[in-house]
């Protein structure tokens, strides 16, 4: 069973010390295996099989990781159609995302740990020691524990203030890099009015809104004539979406940047309409 490729052979006692509540994600389950993967960060994470195997399901645990993630237990779907991976698919606030992907990477296991958002990657390795220490039920313990919070059951929903707040500073980074590569006082605003609850947790904006300050980041590393015409030329970049296409336009000094759910202008583009436009 390809699950087991992620979370180990290590066979740990089985069934659960208490009942399962009959709404729970987890009724109907139970813990079989687990694995410990650390790093020399110290950050810690747990992956635990349940059976039946056709579930599809597994917990998994986060420590020292540095996020909000850390102290969690998430129930993950497992996806074993990549070949030689296995990603693991987890809702949080309102998004279905891969924190955890193992791979198979030909004589050892590379857990590949990207916190919310995906705003970084980490690699871990298996943790022999932890792991023989594991005791698969006290996590699946947890894991009810914090099912039965407010608290926790908050952090599963859809939040759009958060994921606007996360774009906005994914944004502020790009906008602060190009600003020191250029010599520049570039801002940056996104149209919030114009992309909804449903859009908002479908996309990544912060991703997509990036793409033009890193254009001009590099032109302006490459060229003292693209650090003065953008001086000069633009003093604004607001990004969009739009339902029809992905395009760039520029209105007086501010660059008008749009986006669709399925597609925004790659870079090649991007700096082509630079180089033609300032």
């Amino acid at each position: 069973m390809r699950v087991l490729l992620a979370v180990g052979v290590v066979a740990l006692s089985l069934g659960c010390s208490r009942g399962v509540r009959p709404d729970s994600e987890v009724a109907g389950t139970k813990p079989t295996t687990g694995k410990v993967y650390t790093n020399e960060a110290g950050e810690k994470i747990t992956l635990i099989a349940l059976e039946p195997g056709d579930a599809k399901k597994a917990l998994v645990a986060f420590e020292g990781t540095k996020s909000e993630l850390d102290g969690q237990v998430l129930v993950a779907g497992v996806d074993t159609q990549q070949r030689r991976a296995v990603e693991y698919w987890t809702m949080w606030r309102g998004h279905k995302q891969r924190f955890v992907t193992v791979h198979d990477r030909g004589g050892y296991e590379d857990l590949v740990f990207s916190g919310v958002n995906h705003t970084g990657y980490t690699h871990l390795k298996p943790d022999t020691g932890k792991t023989g220490a594991l005791k698969v039920e006290k996590v699946f313990e947890r894991y009810q524990d914090l099912e039965g919070e407010k608290k926790y059951q908050g952090l599963l929903a859809f939040d759009r203030k958060f994921w606007t707040s996360q774009a906005e500073t994914q944004l502020s980074e790009a906008i602060a890099a190009t600003n020191k590569a250029c010599g520049s006082k570039l801002t940056s605003t996104v149209a919030w009015d114009s992309i909804t609850d449903a859009q908002i947790n479908k996309m990544s904006f912060g991703s997509y809104c990036v793409g033009p300050m890193e254009s001009l980041q590099k032109l302006c590393e490459r060229s003292d004539e693209a650090k003065r015409a953008v001086q000069q030329k633009l003093q604004a970049v607001e990004c969009r979406l739009d339902d029809a296409k992905a395009a760039l336009k520029m209105e007086a000094q501010k660059v008008i940047w749009s986006v669709t759910a399925d597609r925004t202008v790659q870079s090649d583009e991007t700096t082509t309409f630079f180089t033609d436009n300032l």
